[in-house]
């Protein structure tokens, strides 16, 4: 591999502004520069080398946090049965109204109408007045997650508190697909064979050692001689599973797609990005609503989806001198510490465990809130906020149908809570 690739000094612009968030002279003091060098390369009176750009990173520490899985929702599409005051749904569960959304005619997924915020798209129906027809979907592209990744920012959130208020408060929601992308990151300059190469996965199916059978079919394209230089190529893909199927993986080599679309080598693409392969999952229909509850339950995101892949995939690398597999170590690195996750699509009916959930993550700081505010002023707020509510039929049955298993479960909602 050449060392002395240059590296355009956007990218190290761009490492200050996104990465380290510091102004130009502590970034200076970090990485042991003066700061007219660090002014030339950036104004670039002075050429950014690979190697330099490399020893910059070392600094930050980049390499030495570098050796696990990114994990990131990629795609995201729910229909909601019934939304009749938009403007409030955008502003509760987008956090942005509905004035900065652009209206267009369009149709698709059986809809005639868009709403559109750059690739954060809400469809509904021209017509909705007349027919009485308020189902909408949101759908959030690659981009869309990002753009809104960057407004819950803004609101001091996290996906899961956003997708949490949506799951509990809204019982008219149905996630329909979700795409969850792991970017395996780069362990560095010389460090390239412990990565995961994807041509021998390909070696391993054939070779029987890698188990697919829980995801009916595979395929891949892409292969042969790679030269690491070029930015070409667009590497290797390797797909399991159907498209047309609830459960759906791609895994590919993102290094040369992020080569290719900047127009940079690969080993320029390694170094500005940190990234070798994604992995990416494809949930549609009942999969896409189970991990969502997964998700919204507490599950960790990495945990959530590490699990999912191995679930269905298993790779082994040789035999040991009884005959039995051997874990591939590779492998295990990227995988081996997910739990296992079943992503039952049965139905779920209403039931006290989700309205404690709901209590618990989106309503117990406030009744701390009013329990407070009663103590300082002498006041009997909370008491009035449980006087307001009322027993509906549907929730008298629930409450016929209570167990001890329940009032376990309840127990130990609370505890978490506390």
């Amino acid at each position: 591999m050449s060392k002395d690739r240059i590296i355009d000094r956007k990218h190290l612009l761009s490492l200050r502004r996104d990465k380290i968030r510091v102004n130009q002279k502590s970034f200076a003091e970090i990485v042991g520069m003066p700061v007219d060098t660090l002014r030339s390369y950036e104004q670039g009176r002075r050429l950014l080398t690979a190697d330099k750009f490399r020893e910059i990173k070392d600094c930050l520490g980049y390499r030495e946090d570098s050796g696990s899985l990114r994990v990131m929702i990629d795609y995201l599409r729910i229909t909601f049965k019934d939304v009749t005051d938009l403007d409030f749904f955008c502003q509760t569960y987008l956090y942005c109204p509905l004035s900065e959304f652009v209206s267009t005619d369009k149709k698709l997924m059986m809809y005639t109408h868009l709403w559109r915020r750059g690739d954060i798209w809400i469809f509904d129906y021209a017509d909705k007045s007349q027919t009485g027809n308020y189902q909408i979907t949101l759908q959030l592209s690659g981009a869309g997650c990002r753009q809104y990744e960057l407004i819950l920012e803004r609101e001091g959130l996290t996906w899961e508190e956003a997708l949490q208020k949506m799951y509990f408060e809204r019982t008219d929601m149905k996630t329909t697909r979700v795409d969850i992308a792991l970017d395996e990151m780069y362990l560095g300059y010389d460090n390239e064979s412990e990565q995961l190469q994807l041509s021998d996965l390909i070696t391993k199916v054939y070779q029987g050692e890698l188990l697919y059978d829980r995801m009916d079919k595979w395929n891949y394209i892409g292969g042969g001689s790679l030269d690491i230089e070029s930015g070409e190529s667009n590497g290797i893909s390797i797909y399991f599973g159907s498209r047309q199927s609830d459960m759906y993986f791609n895994f590919y080599e993102k290094r040369y797609e992020l080569a290719k679309k900047e127009k940079m080598t690969v080993t320029e693409s390694l170094e500005v990005f940190d990234i070798w392969n994604r992995y990416e999952i494809r949930l549609s229909q009942g999969k896409a609503h189970k991990w969502l509850e997964d998700f919204v339950g507490g599950v960790p995101i990495d945990d959530l989806s590490k699990g999912i892949i191995r679930q269905k995939l298993e790779v082994y690398d040789g035999n040991n001198e009884w005959g039995a597999y051997l874990p591939d170590s590779k492998w295990q690195r990227l995988f081996g510490d997910g739990m296992k996750v079943k992503l039952s699509t049965s139905p779920e009916a209403y039931s006290i465990e989700r309205t404690i959930k709901w209590l618990v993550y989106q309503v117990s700081n406030s009744l701390k809130l009013v329990e407070e505010a009663d103590r300082i002023l002498n006041t009997t707020y909370l008491r009035l906020i449980m006087e307001a509510g009322e027993l509906t039929e549907e929730t008298e049955n629930v409450l016929k149908q209570l167990s001890v298993s329940d009032i376990q479960f309840i127990e130990e909602e609370l505890r978490k809570g506390a």
